[in-house]
């Protein structure tokens, strides 16, 4: 038996407790790309729910400051115009801006601000859009589509479960069609209406569903939205786009059980068209699975098991997809504030960190620290982090253009026109010049 003293020295050493960690340190500055510092900055009004802080139309920065609107040059930043009591920003075009105030509807010339026309829309204005000139104005009583230029009512409708104006598609030959997003009428499920664009005529309600997604031919694409089956399916319907009949049903493989969690997890916005492909977006956010929209197997009008995916794309350390594609490009986050770029064609199979990539690692862009924010503006792809840094990163030649330092906490959207971008953090903007 050996001595106690002895035993004492043959026993290992007590680690001593842990009293400090030192995790990652995120330094200020994207190393090797080119920082270009601000032309101007201004502290704005913050934009209160529902309104719109910062626009930007031609060459001119719309902004809300100490209550006035005020319309400053995008180069100089000097003032060109101001209006005090303007109500909310509601949207802009190359000649006006819409102000939107109760139930008033106000347009105003865009060079000097001068007042177009006013109109009394009969009910509170919850959303404004344009496309092709005209106006489509959503109050708590239904819907307006206004004149852009004179605010004369084209035609109107009653309807209390509108939530906001989508889109309009269709060749104006034949009869565009307007779309309209609702909400209220299926307790727990969006609603599509869509109208005739020159008389209003109701042409269908599809209940349950969002889009359009996608147009082919004379039919559109719809996202089943109603998620009342326990299927694991993303369910899409292309309809007739004048008559919203049914030409074909679509069934693609998914699983939108959140890993290591096992609940469900649905979206509105979990299905979309980028043609050649459709893309489901499932598993939480952390997959997302390719499928060929003209894939044989999509012949049957109602297909009986669903179609399995051309490619599955994740990224490691709990990656998100957040955006894209931008060009062939798509957009990951993990956990840590990597931002990945992956192809969504090519063949460069490979398991990254337990992760099968089928087109390869990727790219991943300089920086560090969690996304603020994700802009893609055509091939440009814009990058806000919490710790103040900014990127500009050009997809299509698959380099970065430049980025900047702010004293921010987080970035809202990126507006662009010309070589100038305009940066927005709630209660302030700053303008660069794009190289």
């Amino acid at each position: 038996m050996l001595p106690l003293a002895l035993l004492a020295a043959l026993a290992p050493a007590q680690a001593a407790p842990p009293t400090s960690y030192q995790g990652p340190v995120y330094g200020a500055g994207v190393p090797n790309v080119k920082v270009v510092r601000p032309l101007w900055t201004l502290t704005v009004d913050k934009a209160e729910y529902g309104d719109r802080a910062v626009l930007l139309a031609e060459n001119r920065v719309l902004v809300k400051v100490g209550g006035a609107l005020q319309a400053r040059d995008v180069a100089t930043g000097h003032m060109r115009w101001t209006l005090r009591q303007p109500g909310n920003l509601g949207l802009a075009d190359k000649n006006a801006v819409f102000l939107t105030s109760g139930q008033i509807l106000s347009a105003y010339r865009l060079s000097d601000g001068r007042r177009l026309w006013t109109r009394d829309l009969g009910g509170t204005v919850r959303d404004v859009g344009e496309s092709g000139g005209v106006l489509y104005a959503t109050t708590e009583h239904g819907g307006i589509a206004l004149s852009a230029a004179t605010g004369q009512t084209r035609w109107a409708f009653k309807e209390h479960e509108m939530t906001g104006f989508r889109t309009v598609l269709g060749d104006t030959g034949s009869g565009s069609v307007v779309f309209w997003d609702a909400y209220q009428g299926e307790p727990h499920f969006p609603a599509t209406y869509a109208f005739d664009a020159a008389t209003g005529k109701q042409l269908y309600r599809l209940g349950g569903t969002t889009g359009p997604l996608g147009v082919r031919g004379k039919a559109v694409l719809m996202a089943d939205a109603s998620f009342l089956s326990g299927s694991d399916n993303a369910v899409l319907t292309w309809v007739n786009l004048r008559s919203g009949v049914t030409e074909q049903v679509l069934k693609l493989a998914a699983d939108f059980r959140c890993p290591g969690r096992g609940t469900l997890e649905r979206r509105t916005s979990e299905t979309f068209s980028a043609p050649p492909h459709i893309y489901v977006n499932d598993q939480c956010g952390t997959r997302l699975r390719q499928f060929w929209a003209n894939d044989p197997a999509l012949a049957a009008k109602t297909p009986s098991a669903p179609l399995l995916p051309a490619r599955t794309f994740a990224v490691p350390d709990d990656g998100r997809f957040r955006l894209g594609p931008v060009g062939e490009l798509l957009v990951f986050e993990s956990r840590m504030g990597e931002v990945r770029l992956i192809p969504t064609t090519g063949r460069a199979p490979i398991n990254y960190n337990g992760v099968d990539m089928p087109t390869g690692t990727g790219l991943t862009l300089p920086g560090a620290g969690p996304v603020s924010r994700l802009d893609a503006l055509g091939s440009v792809l814009y990058v806000g982090r919490v710790n103040g840094e900014f990127l500009a990163y050009d997809a299509a030649r698959k380099k970065p253009l430049y980025a900047a330092q702010l004293s921010w906490r987080g970035f809202g959207p990126t507006f662009r026109s010309g070589k100038y971008a305009v940066l927005t953090t709630p209660g302030a903007l700053a303008v660069v010049r794009e190289p």
